[in-house]
């Protein structure tokens, strides 16, 4: 199921965090947004194992950069091979790029 779309985002910045949520469920992440706040404070998004399955929690109401930079951290661990990267668009692959180094 795909995620609902950030709001607050443009229609191209929800395109490419839609293909990076599409690949890190392709690499086995489960994928689960929304906001992120725990005792009155904002939390960070990000990977983690729950009940043996790997997760990724992404804040869909903080600015684009800090979403890009959770799939970003969470798929640096993959070592995405470039047929992986074929079926994104030109947008997704600059984004992975600009802070992953790949």
């Amino acid at each position: 199921m795909a995620m609902k779309p950030s709001s607050g985002l443009t229609k191209t910045q929800n395109q490419v965090i839609g293909e990076l949520d599409k690949l890190a469920k392709k690499n086995g992440l489960k994928v689960s947004g929304g906001k992120l706040v725990y005792a009155g404070l904002r939390l960070r998004g990000g990977n983690c194992v729950l009940r043996r399955e790997n997760w990724l929690v992404v804040d869909r109401l903080q600015p684009y950069e800090d979403q890009l930079d959770a799939y970003r951290r969470a798929l640096s661990g993959f070592g995405l091979m470039q047929g992986q990267l074929e079926g994104l668009s030109p947008q997704a692959r600059e984004a992975l790029a600009r802070g992953a180094g790949i």
